[in-house]
């Protein structure tokens, strides 16, 4: 288990602050630019809010924008408000060549999608390939190895027990009353804490033995609050956290559970290490390059484990620029914004779009 003073929790805090922000700064820069050896880049990065993607497109500074699916069938708001702002939009298709190099590159994770569940696609004015491949990003909660087994036990049995609660309270949780929901789209190379994998053994029924457990250490970190982190004010992560801390409370005597904002998943990470909370939620993308080591995480030393899974975002490209059919279609020195700067997810989408624009 890793101990760290106060001076060095702050430390580790600022750290991964300002990590997140450099990689951000940096992501952008490499997009603006020209490409190596002079190259003309393949895009203009910009970065639009989600909210303002759809004034975006209508007044010109954007070419291409983002939509996700939450778990593969809901609709957010704000997509749903770029749709009805803009007056024509198309969902780009992607091509075989950029599909094939996709499932080649074991840093994205692809599954499909059916975009004909967009709510809107049934307009005239909006046009959706149907199904498509999409890069997507698996959100799960994480802890140290070394939290306290009764804790989350009791924590992962509770919520269990409030699923229908869970459910009536925020509709994202309708999911968890699915056992194998849980535990889909673990983590590679990030182990189950004990007493997840117990849970999900012994309660659930749907644990696979090619999963990996994490021993039980000798001396644990214990809690009377669990202090969640997702990410900023206003999303669905956050939103579903005081929800479900909300309906946890209301049921929980000796514990009680904190819903907190974060900068990013980088911060969450930091934070989990310097025991600042108790379990954050990750995607994908940040949970290999921890496993990895890539900086900043590579002088971080404790051992982290998965708890469940939260959901899925599936991610698409958008335009309002009806010449464009696919994302191989996007041109040098059109405007892109993948997510909003300092977003987790975007390097994987840059990554995805590196792609699509080299076939």
């Amino acid at each position: 288990m890793l101990y760290i003073d106060e001076e060095n929790r702050n430390h580790t805090r600022r750290r991964f602050l300002a990590a997140a922000g450099t990689g951000a700064a940096l992501a952008v820069a490499g997009c603006t630019g020209n490409g190596e050896n002079g190259e003309e880049a393949r895009y203009e990065r910009v970065s639009e809010s989600f909210a303002e993607q759809g004034g975006a497109l209508n007044e010109g500074r954007l070419d291409v924008g983002v939509g996700t699916l939450m778990n593969f069938a809901i609709t957010p708001g704000w997509l749903q408000e770029a749709i009805a702002s803009v007056d024509e939009i198309r969902v780009l298709d992607v091509t075989d060549e950029t599909r094939e190099a996709w499932e080649g590159d074991e840093t994205l994770l692809i599954q499909d999608i059916d975009t004909d569940v967009i709510e809107g696609s049934d307009d005239e004015d909006v046009h959706v390939p149907g199904e498509l491949a999409s890069p997507t990003f698996s959100y799960n909660f994480v802890s140290q190895a070394g939290l306290d087994y009764d804790l989350v036990r009791t924590y992962l049995e509770t919520m269990w027990e409030l699923r229908e609660d869970l459910a009536d309270e925020f509709g994202i949780f309708a999911f968890h009353e699915d056992p194998e929901f849980w535990v889909q789209n673990p983590y590679e190379g990030i182990p189950f804490h004990p007493a997840a994998a117990d849970f999900y053994e012994e309660e659930l029924d749907v644990w696979d033995d090619s999963w990996e457990r994490a021993d039980e250490p000798d001396e644990q970190i214990e809690a009377e609050t669990i202090r969640m982190k997702t990410s900023e004010q206003g999303t669905t992560g956050h939103a579903a956290n005081e929800a479900l801390a909300a309906v946890m409370n209301e049921h929980l005597d000796e514990l009680s559970i904190e819903a907190q904002t974060s900068d990013g998943t980088a911060e969450n990470i930091g934070d989990i290490a310097s025991e600042s909370i108790e379990m954050g939620f990750l995607q994908n993308w940040t949970a290999r390059e921890f496993r990895e080591g890539v900086e900043p995480f590579d002088e971080l030393d404790f051992e982290l484990t998965q708890i469940f899974h939260y959901y899925d975002l599936p991610w698409f490209f958008i335009t309002n620029n009806l010449d464009l059919e696919s994302l191989s279609d996007i041109e040098p020195g059109m405007t892109v914004s993948p997510t909003p700067s300092g977003s987790g997810t975007a390097p994987g989408l840059e990554r995805a779009l590196e792609h699509a624009t080299d076939s």
